[in-house]
């Protein structure tokens, strides 16, 4: 199930950008592509800091906070209690769509800047 909903939104992606492509301006797509990015880490940013907050204060409470916890925390998750997982997880989660929100937003100022490189 994972796998076709990958495909169904890797093809949505693909025709979208190619519907931007001929739709947009390179200048729109240049300033859609930098706003998306602005919104993706102003959201992103803040909610990974909460999850590694909430991560930090699960495995600090039963003592399983290794050394170096933060550079590979996803590693951690099977530590979390049970009682914590829900919130430590949804903020991964929220902080994981922030991080897809920019890149969106990098591909589309991408596709704006080649667009104004081939055009003009």
């Amino acid at each position: 199930m994972l796998e076709t909903g990958l495909a169904a939104g890797l093809l949505l992606a693909l025709g979208g950008f190619a519907w931007a492509w001929t739709a947009l301006s390179p200048e729109a797509l240049l300033v859609a592509g930098a706003f998306t990015v602005a919104g993706g880490l102003a959201f992103g940013l803040p909610t990974g800091l909460l999850y590694h907050v909430a991560l930090h204060r699960s495995l600090s409470r039963i003592g399983s906070l290794p050394r170096r916890w933060w550079l590979h925390p996803l590693a951690l998750h099977p530590r979390v209690p049970p009682e914590d997982a829900f919130a430590v997880l949804a903020w991964c989660r929220l902080g994981a769509l922030g991080c897809a929100v920019a890149f969106l937003g990098c591909a589309l100022f991408g596709l704006g800047a080649l667009r104004a490189w081939l055009v003009g």
